[in-house]
This record gives structure tokens, C-alpha cells and sequence, in this order.
């Protein structure tokens, strides 16, 4: 029985810390648009721990295979999404554990800054132009997710010099992956999913950004609001295509990505409102953040099916018939 469960977790692909990222804050998100009292959080940040409990077990017992997803150019970038999915549930810990969630929030961070520091490492010594693709925003970007989970008190310093390094890093890594997109090799159909994560670090930055900001920038906001609302609407044109490639775990991309952008425009909606801005134009943002509530409640739940659909036998249930990937 041993061997059988060994062999189980070590077929748990690392990307799923990704749904469980997007699930968990999917379920956080809801508490913006409906009186969940704090029901929707705790929700999903317990199937995202469900998630993330099979990967420790996958990694304590097969040391081997974190160290080759950690070098590789793609997986490489997503396995940091563990460490983002830990920082959101240590957000629901923390409506009953205020200590033991800080605790969780410091590990999840130094977590994610070994992930980054392993990640840089490996694509410096062999990097090429080519290898680039959008999920290598995640290790350097996706720190920001400590911001948006931030439990207050005195790491306030760590916490705002993690949204500087966030945001500072976007603004050079974008035009850079915008000439990779444009000029260079395309990106090979296993690793296409990872496009719809070009959605992700405007919307991320503005939810950071106006969750630890004391007194932010109107000029700031509007700007990342902006990249952020073309981005999204980019990604749903490209869904088109994207939803068409063969199922891959690389189908939990899609997920994080649609959510925080319903997120950073529920936070701007709120800030719009608590500075006087008046009511039509708080209430047409609100809508905007309503309608992503809704597509990215239902991209979610798609790709867990497919999960689903694909890990377990209920193939013929979905009527989804799993592809190599």
C-alpha cells in the first residue's frame, strides 16, 4: 500500500499548486461581490490545502522530482505558485490564528524567495532568449501575493519592499517578454497555456499595491488598472485558441490569472469609493469586476473538471477523453 501511495503522488502534477492558487482565491474573491462572511475564503482556501498537501507528500517522498522541476525552464517557474497558494490560505488561518498565520505568511515568503533565487540560477546559467515564456513572471512577480495577504504588524517593511521588488521587475520583464512573444521561437503547444499568465502581473501589482499602500497614487492605479482590464480582455480572445490545445496540467495556468484581475478591480472599486469618486463611475467598475468574478468562476471550475476528469476515473462521466500532456 506504501508503494501504491508513493506511486499515486509522485504522478501529482507541480502546476496543480496553481489551481490551488486559483481556487483558493477564487473562494476569497466571492467575499467581494456576495455577504459570504468569510465562508467563501475558508472554502477555498481548504481545497487549495487539499492540493497542496498531495505535492508535500509528492516532494517529501520524491525529493528527486521537485530538483528536476526546479531546473527546468518551464515547471521551474510554476513551482512557486506553492509557495503563493500557502500565503493565500495562511490569509484564511488567519481569521482564527492571527499568530500561526504570520507564521504561515514569513514561511510561505521565504519559501517563495528560495523558489526565486533556484529559479534565477538555473535560467542564468543556460539562458536563451527562446526558453522565455509568460510563466516566468510568477517567480520574480508573484511574490507580490504576500502583499494581498499580508497579515499587518511590524513585517509591514518586508512587505512593502516585496511590492517595490514586484512591480519594479514587471516594468522591466514585460517589454522584454513582449519582443520574446513577437520576435522569437514560438512557444511549443505544451507550454501554451502559460500565456493567459500575461493577465496576471498588472492585475496582481494594482491588488498588491492597493492593499499595503497607505496613500496611493491615483496616476499608479489608473495606469495598472488600465494594463490590467487589456490584458484580461486579451487572454479571452486568446481562450479561443488556447482552450482548444490538448488537456495539460498547464491548464491550471488559466486559472490565478482570471481571478486576480477580478480582485485588483473589486479593491479599485472600493478605493474609487472610500475617495469620493462618484457613484456612476464606482458602480460601472464594479460591474466590470462582477462580469471577471463570473468568467473566472467559471474557468476555475472548468479546469478543476478537467482535472478531474483526467486524474480520476470519471472520464466518461465529463465525456473527456484524457490526452498525453
Amino acid at each position: 500500500m506504501i508503494k501504491a501511495t508513493k506511486k499515486k503522488v509522485a504522478g501529482a502534477p507541480t502546476p496543480m499548486a496553481g489551481l490551488a492558487l486559483g481556487i483558493g482565491s477564487l473562494g476569497w474573491c466571492w467575499e467581494n461581490a456576495a455577504d459570504l462572511d468569510g465562508s467563501g475564503q475558508v472554502a477555498g482556501a481548504a481545497i487549495a490545502s487539499i492540493l497542496l498537501l498531495v505535492l508535500i507528500a509528492k516532494f517529501v517522498l520524491h525529493p528527486k522530482l521537485l530538483w528536476q522541476d526546479l531546473t527546468h525552464h518551464v515547471v521551474g517557474s510554476v513551482v512557486p505558485t506553492f509557495a503563493m497558494a500557502l500565503m493565500v490560505v495562511s490569509k484564511a488561518v488567519g481569521m482564527y490564528a492571527p499568530y500561526l498565520a504570520q507564521a504561515l505568511w514569513l514561511f510561505a515568503v521565504i519559501l517563495h524567495l528560495i523558489f526565486l533565487v533556484l529559479f534565477v540560477y538555473h535560467r542564468a546559467v543556460e539562458f536563451k532568449l527562446h526558453h522565455m515564456v509568460p510563466s516566468w513572471f510568477v517567480p520574480p512577480i508573484g511574490i507580490i501575493v504576500a502583499d494581498v495577504a499580508f497579515p499587518g504588524g511590524a513585517l509591514r517593511p518586508l512587505a512593502e519592499g516585496l511590492l517595490v521588488f514586484g512591480m519594479g521587475v514587471y516594468a522591466v520583464m514585460l517589454p522584454i517578454m513582449v519582443y520574446r512573444l513577437i520576435f522569437s521561437h514560438e512557444i511549443p503547444d505544451a507550454a501554451k497555456p502559460t500565456i493567459a499568465i500575461m493577465a496576471a502581473p498588472a492585475s496582481l501589482s494594482l491588488t498588491g499595491y492597493l492593499t499595503v499602500e497607505q496613500n496611493p497614487s491615483p496616476v499608479i492605479i489608473a495606469l495598472l488598472a488600465g494594463i490590467a482590464v487589456l490584458m484580461t480582455f486579451v487572454i479571452y480572445v486568446a481562450f479561443f485558441r488556447l482552450l482548444r490545445l490538448d488537456f495539460s496540467p498547464g491548464y491550471a495556468a488559466f486559472t490565478f490569472p482570471m481571478v486576480i484581475g477580478a480582485t485588483a478591480l473589486f479593491k479599485t472599486a472600493a478605493w474609487m469609493a472610500a475617495n469620493g469618486v462618484a457613484a456612476e463611475y464606482v458602480n460601472q467598475v464594479s460591474l466590470l469586476a462582477t462580469v471577471e468574478l463570473y468568467v473566472s468562476t467559471a474557468v476555475v471550475s472548468y479546469v478543476a473538471l478537467r482535472y478531474l476528469a483526467y486524474y480520476r476515473p470519471i472520464t466518461k462521466l465529463f465525456n473527456l477523453q484524457p490526452q498525453e500532456g
